[in-house]
């Protein structure tokens, strides 16, 4: 099974089982009464941020790649976090604190993720790298430098 399979296997499942208690709820109200649609949204957005974190942890040699999954993912955490909130009817002074948390975990994560690489580095930063310019400028002075032994 590959590694976005999964990922949409866990996203997939999350809903289904989100979907499931949420309709048990409105069937059975007296065995699933206290399962509402902020639990439901709870377990899709749990798991789904989950998936998705897992997935920027798999993801290999894409770095801007990782970033995007772990922006998701955060994203998604952050949903997960303001259904719990909304479930269990916490103070709202909670709110901004649980939300900065969660930000800052996901910023920490993307440095141990990507090893702080930036997502545009590419060649013009190794050392000892030539533009287009330098190279067309020394294959000229070899052309040139392997015509004159000939010549003379």
């Amino acid at each position: 099974m590959s590694k976005k399979m999964l990922v949409r296997l866990i996203v997939a499942l999350s809903f289904l089982v989100a979907a499931v208690f949420y309709l048990l709820s409105v069937l059975d109200s007296e065995r699933f009464g206290g399962f509402n649609l902020a639990w439901a949204g709870l377990i899709f957005s749990g798991a789904s941020g989950f998936a998705f974190l897992l997935n920027a942890l798999g993801t290999k040699n894409s770095v801007s790649l990782k970033k995007i999954y772990l922006l998701f993912a955060t994203g998604l955490f952050i949903v997960a976090a303001l259904c719990l909130i909304s479930a269990l009817a916490m103070p709202k002074n909670l709110v901004l604190p649980i939300i900065l948390v969660i930000l800052a975990a996901g910023l920490v994560l993307g440095v141990l993720f990507t090893g702080g690489k930036k997502w545009d580095e590419g060649d013009n930063h190794k050392a000892g790298y030539k533009n287009y310019y330098q190279r067309k400028a020394e294959e000229e002075k070899q052309k040139a430098d392997d015509e004159d032994p000939q010549d003379k």
